[in-house]
């Protein structure tokens, strides 16, 4: 059976490039999302702020710079090998960073996997590789730029060579075992890592590698398996549209929820912010308080209070950490896209869209106003590739449910009525909206003697035979001896 499948599969030069969903091999596919999730979770961010402040992990470090690409795994099973997304892209054949890979083929034991940054290169005075130049490069089908790709490993999944046949615990020997299976490689290589002991140490390796041009960032691991992610703190310029109240201080708000501009004039929700000094939070308590509009979208902070929406009028400054464009399983991150008129907010639907980390408030824009260039979306572009970020967001039209299966059941006792009954229904929802599920069981309990006359009970289902099975059990279960049916 074949790794993957190239029937949709469009040109990548001399390659092929197969769309998301293409690589058959269940194993592999769980391998990358355990892999994807566990990485996610382990990063911890460094602002650069602490290294200046000479706050860095104690002991042995592993240095590397953080290329501005995206996470891809290459595969090398048999005699072929192929580069693998998350979301189960399959990049294979004649492009040139695979043929480099035909002499790790003769090196590696067994199926191997590696873990690294798929990118762009850049020529010699151009600046450094940025993610969105890969979507680039990868375009134009026969055209594309292939001989601009390059992948750096830094990790190893499964496999390995002569000297290590099994994936080593210890980083340090994982990483030698990357240098040997890609030796020699120039679009292939695995990650260029140096030891520190030191916050100068690490400096060093910043002014040499960020502030020349090499990356984005640093990545620094522990002796103990910690990694950090070392970048450059992100400014954003994003509207307030709404608040919560603070549950510390009177008359003061909790945090601020942000949204960005669409070019097409359309807000997208980014986040909140809720770090800022207290008088600032009352200074936006007496500014936001009595100004509320209506909005038929909730939103919830941490401690499940709903903003308050508020007129789009101020813009602010926020720092972050980070700007992430998928989840820790590799799916996209969606938010609401909202259109404001004079009576409030009104959803439009979920689009692809960004989570800011850390965000801290650092100034009102008041040389700023809420229009589609000073708070334009693609401020997010330079950090993460959204393909659909500045593509009109349309209305969703939802189809209507559909009522499979009604029963109603009632009986009287001691002068009181009791009515049970059962709804199954069809949402025909769930291919336009990930969010609904194919079909819902809804069990309703009504007794007027009981201390909690009405109860409920709903259930969810992906086919129609599970969900009438639910539905039997629920009959089974709640309908015995002195019940009628009445509907």
């Amino acid at each position: 059976m074949s790794l993957f499948s190239t029937d949709s599969a469009r040109p990548l030069g001399k390659g092929k490039q197969s769309p998301a969903g293409s690589l058959l091999d269940t194993e592999l596919a769980a391998m990358f999302r355990n892999y994807k999730r566990a990485v996610a979770g382990s990063y911890r961010a460094l602002p650069f702020e602490d290294l200046q402040r000479g706050a860095v992990p104690s002991g042995a470090l592993q240095v590397s710079p953080k290329i501005d690409g995206e996470l891809w795994f290459l595969v090398l099973d048999e005699q072929q090998a192929i580069l693998c997304s998350p979301t189960g892209r399959v990049v294979s054949g004649d492009v040139p960073v695979l043929l480099e890979a035909k002499a790790a083929l003769g090196r590696k034991q067994g199926r191997t996997v590696l873990a690294g940054e798929l990118f762009a290169a850049k020529a010699p005075g151009q600046g450094r590789p940025r993610v969105g130049d890969l979507g680039s490069a990868m375009g134009g089908e026969a055209q594309a730029q292939v001989e601009r790709m390059a992948y750096f490993a830094f990790d190893v999944l499964h496999g390995g060579d002569a000297e290590a046949p099994q994936r080593p615990p210890l980083y340090v020997d994982r990483l030698a075992l990357c240098q040997r299976l890609l030796a020699g490689g120039k679009r292939l290589q695995a990650i260029k890592t140096e030891q520190a002991t030191s916050a100068d140490q690490v400096m060093q390796r910043w002014n040499e590698w960020v502030e020349g041009g090499k990356g984005e960032g640093l990545v620094v691991r522990t002796a103990d398996n910690l990694v950090f992610k070392l970048k450059p703190t992100i400014d954003i310029d994003a509207a307030i549209i709404g608040y919560t109240d603070s549950s510390d201080e009177p008359e003061a708000v909790g945090s601020l929820l942000l949204a960005m501009m669409r070019d097409d004039g359309q807000f997208q929700v980014i986040g909140a912010c809720g770090n800022m000094p207290t008088e600032q939070r009352k200074e936006f308590y007496r500014q936001l308080s009595g100004k509320s509009i209506a909005s038929n979208y909730r939103y919830a902070n941490s401690k499940g209070a709903l903003y308050r929406f508020v007129p789009p009028e101020t813009v602010i400054e926020v720092k972050v950490t980070d700007i992430q464009g998928e989840d820790s399983s590799g799916d996209p991150i969606l938010r609401m896209v909202l259109e404001h008129s004079q009576p409030g907010w009104r959803t439009i639907r979920e689009m692809p869209g960004v989570s800011i980390l850390h965000p801290v408030f650092s100034r009102v824009r008041s040389d700023k106003t809420v229009n589609p260039v000073d708070i334009r979306v693609a401020q997010v572009l330079e950090r993460v590739q959204i393909d659909s970020l500045n593509k009109k967001a349309e209305r969703l039209v939802l189809p209507a449910s559909e009522v499979i299966r009604r029963e109603v059941y009632a009986k009287s006792a001691k002068g009181q009525q009791a009515v049970r009954k059962l709804v199954i229904w069809r949402t025909n929802k769930e291919k336009a909206d990930p969010n609904y599920p194919a079909f819902v069981v809804h069990w309703t309990d009504f007794s007027a003697g009981r201390k909690t006359p009405l109860e409920r009970e709903v259930r969810l289902a992906p086919t129609l035979g599970e969900a009438l099975k639910i539905g039997d059990d629920m009959v089974a279960e709640n309908i015995k001896k002195g019940w009628d049916k009445v509907g």
